[in-house]
C-alpha cells in the first residue's frame, strides 16, 4: 500500500512541476523546477511514480490470491524490465549530453554512452529478467 500512495504522490509531484504550481506556493519566491529537470526528466520520475503504483497493485494481487501468486509475479517482473528499458531509452540521452563535452577517437563520448549503453543495457536487462523468472518458476513449482 505505501508503493501507491508514494507512486501517486511522485505523480502530484511531476504534475505541480510541469504545471508551474511552484509560483503560487506562499513564501517560494516563484521556485520553478521545470528547467532543471526538463521533459526528459519528468518523464522519468512519472514513469517511477507509475512503477511503485503497479508494484503496489502487484503486491496486493499476490496477497488477495495466492493461488495466481506465479503469473502476478510474473507481470510484475515484465512490468519491472520494460520499464527499466524505457529508464535506459530516456535516461541515456540525458546522460549523455554531459559527456559530449569530452571526445573519443574523434566523436563526442555522449555518443558512445548512448549507442552502446543502450545496447549493453539492453543485453543486461534481458539476462537478469531470465535468471530472476527462472527462480520464480522453481520457487513456484513450474507453470500453473
Amino acid at each position: 500500500m505505501i508503493e501507491i500512495a508514494l507512486g501517486v504522490l511522485l505523480i502530484f509531484g511531476v504534475l505541480a512541476v510541469v504545471s508551474g504550481v511552484g509560483a503560487l506556493i506562499p513564501g517560494a519566491s516563484g521556485i520553478d523546477v521545470l528547467p532543471l529537470l526538463g521533459y526528459g526528466g519528468t518523464a522519468f520520475l512519472l514513469a517511477i511514480g507509475l512503477l511503485l503504483i503497479a508494484a503496489g497493485i502487484a503486491r496486493r494481487a499476490i496477497a488477495r490470491h495466492p493461488e495466481r501468486r506465479l503469473s502476478v509475479r510474473t507481470v510484475r517482473l515484465t512490468t519491472v524490465a520494460l520499464l527499466l528499458i524505457a529508464a535506459l531509452a530516456i535516461g541515456l540521452p540525458l546522460a549523455a549530453e554531459p559527456a559530449n563535452l569530452m571526445r573519443l577517437q574523434g566523436l563526442p563520448l555522449g555518443y558512445y554512452l548512448a549507442a552502446q549503453g543502450a545496447l549493453i543495457g539492453l543485453v543486461v536487462v534481458a539476462f537478469a529478467w531470465a535468471a530472476r523468472q527462472n527462480r520464480i518458476e522453481a520457487a513456484e513449482g513450474g507453470h500453473e
